[in-house]
């Protein structure tokens, strides 16, 4: 699955959580997901993934704003004339294929 489009998955799914009455639940399980993303492509020390690290802990609102924001500005990050190197010759995000990665 292509990079960008593992963001907007999980861009989409925060809306959802959003529009849903907030389920802590759904909420827990679209922040772990999206953590995952985040720290694969960028790296367990890039500031976005510390950036979501700290600013996505609670279930509100807020947090949820603040990953979908930084989602955001990795899908921008990523799609850049200068990133499209990173990834293989079919645009395949790191983690994607037949098996996950684990940390």
């Amino acid at each position: 699955m292509r990079a960008e489009k593992m963001i907007d998955d999980l861009i989409e799914a925060g809306w959802f959580v959003l529009e849903s009455d907030f389920d802590a639940r759904a909420f827990g399980r679209w922040r772990r997901q999206a953590f995952k993303c985040v720290e694969v492509l960028m790296g367990a020390d890039h500031p976005y993934t510390l950036y979501f690290k700290n600013f996505v802990l609670k279930e509100g609102n807020k947090d949820l704003l603040a990953g979908e924001g930084i989602l955001t500005a990795i899908k921008e990050h990523i799609s850049g004339p200068r990133a499209r190197s990173t990834y293989s010759s079919t645009g395949e995000a790191p983690w994607a294929g037949g098996s996950e990665q684990t940390h």
